[in-house]
């Protein structure tokens, strides 16, 4: 349900949407291409490791295969906390553009990461990320920079507190903890942000024509402190990797030390800006091995291995997103975007759940308008995408037509609303209504897709110059108060299915105020649930669900509608 942008030249008639099924969830695309990357570095590691045994491979213990395996995926999941750090990084640098092409963006830049101080993942995410969401190339830069600040940071406080758990005391251990300490300090990280935005100074000056971000948001102490637990779980998770490639030659080797080995080894390479680490990670790592009773050719083969599951994953994951890139459109602006999924959006939500919250809202609505206006008659349904809401409205008693921006979605629509109801093109920005011409409008979940706050009081506006007045404006959106549903609705669900882009803005309830002036006269909040729960478990759940709904706790709920009155 869609509602961005008003129709352009040629948008007068529905056209039927193309059949192909839509774009695929960017989640699918993340596993093959994890898949396929892992296999190159599969096939690259056996054809190494041959040659260094000779040819014989019952040199090698049956068992390093299926632990270089699990590193692998260690490696894989830690990158995908990495590229969902990028992506909230993005958006705190002022940079809102759809999941799908930030994530792209993010793994293109690895296939370069052996290039040399950062120049190569810093250029090809710049390029990547300008030519699919025009990306000013210095807010990439200093996107970058600032992502490796965190690296180290986090590395070097575990590298300290490691040292110490170990009881390796040096100077150097209190050194680095000192050094991760200072950047609570907001002073400390705003003259860091500086230096980033000094460094990037000269691409946007050559590239962006002299436009400079606006990353001020990066160094607040919420985002840093996230992002820094982020990164911390992120490397704890291929030191994990190196321990269980290692025990496959000594089952003693010690999960700690194991750890400080790797975020020891990666701090330095880190520090010294070595591409990858080459040089600088993996023969540190074999000295720890060798350090802690390692021979030397198991020590060789179990730094390889996890040298191959990091750096060779990671690089060869980049190369199979940099081609997709290459091989991929950038996703579709406003109502094209709709069209493109008009024939599965349906589809992307459980058809349960769907028809669920079709009775929920369309019920709490009647009961609104029976005790607000109980003469309301003729409604809208603005942003109607495929009129199931329309047709059941009007099944209800009401005179209910419906405007979307989507050509697609009003061709579906127009075979769902059934006889007597008209559906057209239109957008809440621009209405297709003469003043003064309805009883009661509704959005649902459509408000959130407008591309600024400023759109969103025109949307606001023009709605209410419709409604009569004593009119009902029911706004149905998402409830983001919940910062777990807020990070499910920002970073999962757009990851998960193509409905949202992640570059939603949504509305919480509490702050009506800084988009209308209407008064609000009622508030509910109901649903507790995701979507991708089975209906067989919602409906045992439901009970517990109801007493939350009742409960002071409902402001966290999934979902709400705000009723507003006009004047």
């Amino acid at each position: 349900m869609t509602a961005v942008v008003p129709p352009g030249p040629g948008q007068g008639a529905p056209v039927a949407p193309k059949r192909r099924g839509g774009p695929k969830p960017i989640v699918w695309l993340l596993l093959l291409a994890s898949a396929a990357g892992v296999l190159l570095a599969g096939i690259f590691g056996t054809v190494v490791i041959l040659g260094q045994l000779g040819g014989s491979i019952t040199a090698l213990p049956a068992r390093f295969w299926g632990r270089l395996l699990i590193a692998a995926v260690l490696t894989i999941i830690s990158l995908m906390l990495r590229s969902l750090r990028w992506i909230f990084l993005l958006r705190r640098a002022q940079t809102r553009i759809p999941i799908r092409d930030a994530y792209i963006g993010y793994f293109s830049g690895l296939s370069l990461l052996l290039a040399p101080f950062l120049f190569g993942e810093i250029a090809v995410r710049a390029l990547v990320q300008r030519q699919r969401a025009r990306v000013p190339v210095a807010t990439t830069v200093i996107v970058n920079l600032w992502e490796r600040f965190l690296d180290l940071t986090a590395l070097g406080l575990m590298t300290g507190v490691l040292a110490l758990v170990l009881g390796r005391q040096h100077l150097w251990s209190f050194g680095l903890i000192l050094i991760a300490l200072v950047s609570v300090v907001a002073p400390f990280r705003r003259a860091c942000l500086a230096l980033a935005v000094w460094v990037a100074r000269p691409a946007a000056n050559l590239f962006d024509g002299g436009t400079r971000p606006e990353p001020r948001r990066l160094a607040e102490g919420k985002a840093w402190f996230v992002c820094l637990a982020t990164s911390v779980v992120a490397w704890l998770l291929p030191g994990l990797g190196f321990w269980y490639v290692a025990g496959t030659w000594n089952n003693q080797f010690d999960i700690a030390r194991a750890q400080f080995a790797y975020a020891a080894s990666s701090s330095n390479g880190g520090l010294v800006l070595a591409p990858g680490g080459v040089l600088v990670t993996g023969p540190a790592l074999a000295a720890e091995l060798e350090l802690s009773g390692f021979g030397d050719l198991p020590a060789a083969l179990a730094a390889f291995g996890i040298r191959l599951a990091t750096v060779g994953v990671a690089t060869m994951l980049g190369g199979v997103f940099l081609l997709l890139h290459l091989r991929t459109p950038r996703m579709s602006e406003g109502g094209q975007h709709f069209n493109e999924i008009a024939d599965a959006y349906d589809v992307q939500i459980p058809a349960s759940r769907r028809e669920a919250l079709l009775v929920k809202k369309t019920r709490l609505m009647q009961d609104a308008i029976a005790r607000h206006h109980p003469a309301a008659h003729r409604g809208l349904d603005a942003g109607c995408g495929q009129g199931w809401y329309v047709r059941r409205m009007r099944e209800l008693g009401f005179d209910v037509n419906g405007i979307d921006t989507s050509a697609g979605q009003i061709a579906l629509a127009a075979g769902h609303v059934g006889p007597g109801a008209r559906v057209a093109i239109g957008s809440v920005l621009e209405i297709p209504e003469p003043d003064a011409s309805c009883d009661f409008i509704y959005t649902i979940n459509v408000l959130h897709h407008l591309a600024s706050v400023e759109e969103q009081r025109r949307a606001f506006a023009e709605l209410l110059r419709v409604l009569r007045p004593g009119g009902l404006l029911f706004v149905h959106e998402i409830n983001t108060r919940n910062i777990l549903f807020r990070f499910y609705m920002g970073y999962v669900f757009p990851s998960l299915n193509c409905i949202d882009e992640g570059v939603e803005r949504w509305l919480l309830p509490n702050r009506m105020p800084m988009y209308t002036d209407a008064p609000l006269v009622d508030l509910r909040y109901f649903t507790f649930f995701p979507d991708f729960l089975p209906q067989a478990v919602v409906r045992l759940l439901s009970p517990i669900e109801r007493v939350l709904e009742s409960s002071p706790f409902n402001v966290y709920s999934a979902h709400y509608m705000a009723v507003l009155l006009k004047r």
